[in-house]
């Protein structure tokens, strides 16, 4: 018994809904996500959209305080921001 057109788009797009969209998803979620986008990726791929739900559930990436002074202070040198509110900005990252 040979499949047809129409069996083959079904398999084709129910691999798509099921496999391909949940890994790419994982992917980018997770590169967001403390797991990183690989793990993000395999939990697409093997778990599908309940993968998805853990890769939401993890926690985000958190930027260092180093990072915060660093973003500031490229405001301030190019501009964006004045050196009162650099110097507000550094106050409430150092505490």
């Amino acid at each position: 018994m040979a499949l047809g057109t129409t069996e083959i788009i079904f398999l084709l797009s129910s691999f798509l809904i099921t496999v391909v969209i949940p890994s790419i998803w994982g992917y980018k979620v997770g590169a967001q996500r403390s797991i990183g986008a690989i793990v993000g990726l395999l939990l697409g791929f093997f778990l599908s959209y309940i993968g998805i739900i853990i890769v939401y559930l993890m926690p985000s990436k958190l930027n260092s305080a180093a990072d915060e002074l660093q973003k500031y202070k490229q405001l301030l040198d190019s501009g964006a921001i004045t050196e009162q509110e650099y110097q507000d900005q550094k106050t409430r990252i150092l505490g």
